[in-house]
């Protein structure tokens, strides 16, 4: 009986033994750590880049309702004068179009999905318009039908605000849609002449104006600091008076001034570099 006792016993600690020295036989594995979260791609920071694009635009040529010289040609003594209705048009409209392309930088700031930043640009244009002088014929005779008015815009400089949206929807980190606006200024060539002969007869004024711009866009983050975007901008400028040089103005004269209204539509793509 006491060996039985004995030989139980002996199984019972051999059966407690053995799922311990397992235990110790088995590899612990290593601890490790969750994965880092992906970053977060951020549009704080200053930039700069270029851009290119296209342009069309409005401009039309009114008269002041000042007196014209008729009988003659331009800066020729003419034997009348004849006045010509406030708000005549001269051309119609002189529908404008051509390149545009410059460099573009600015400085943005992240708040959450919102961003705010601002934005300074210039761009040089060969955008032009020009019409026959339809309008004065009824006044003028038509010999002045051969005559030809022209808008000319020589560079455009914006300064604007913008108002950004990111990682909203089904827009990533990298992708923002924006709004911006602000204030341009352009330099301006009016210009006639008549047909065929444009050397000796044409005149030519250029004028610096101010006006304001609105627009919206939509940019990407490609990495290492580079952007993409496209944008379009509405431009208006002020309405102007013109042709106040000689032959029609200076000297205490002012005989044929005609007023200026110029708007522009500007399609855009361009690439920027985050610096900082």
């Amino acid at each position: 009986m006491k060996k039985l006792l004995l030989g139980s016993a002996a199984l019972v600690a051999l059966g407690l033994g053995a799922p311990a020295a397992l235990a110790a036989d088995r590899a612990v594995p290593a601890y490790a750590p969750p994965p880092p979260p992906v970053p977060v791609y951020t549009w704080s920071g200053c930039y700069a880049g270029a851009n290119a694009g296209t342009s069309t635009g409005r401009s039309q040529q009114t008269t002041l309702g000042n007196t014209i010289l008729t009988g003659g040609g331009l800066g020729v003594p003419a034997p009348a004068l004849t006045t010509v209705p406030v708000g005549s048009s001269i051309a119609g409209d002189l529908n404008l179009s051509g390149f545009i392309g410059g460099f573009q930088g600015g400085c943005n700031y992240q708040m959450g999905m919102w961003v705010v930043g601002f934005e300074g640009d210039g761009m040089v244009t060969n955008k032009e318009g020009q019409n026959f002088e339809v309008g004065l014929v009824p006044f003028l005779g038509n010999g002045r039908a051969n005559w030809i008015s022209q808008t000319q815009e020589r560079w455009l400089v914006t300064a604007r605000g913008k108002l950004g949206l990111a990682g909203w929807g089904w827009f990533g980190d990298k992708s923002m849609v924006y709004i911006t606006g602000g204030a341009a200024w352009a330099k301006i060539d009016t210009s006639e002449f008549l047909v065929g002969v444009q050397t000796g007869t044409g005149h030519q004024e250029s004028n610096t104006r101010t006006g304001w711009t609105l627009g919206a866009g939509y940019e990407y983050a490609l990495g290492y600091g580079w952007s993409i975007k496209g944008e379009y901008l509405y431009v208006k400028f002020d309405d102007y008076t013109t042709f106040t040089q000689p032959p029609f103005g200076g000297f205490g004269l002012n005989l044929a001034p005609r007023s200026v209204k110029l708007n522009d539509n500007i399609f855009r793509a361009g690439m920027n570099y985050k610096f900082w």
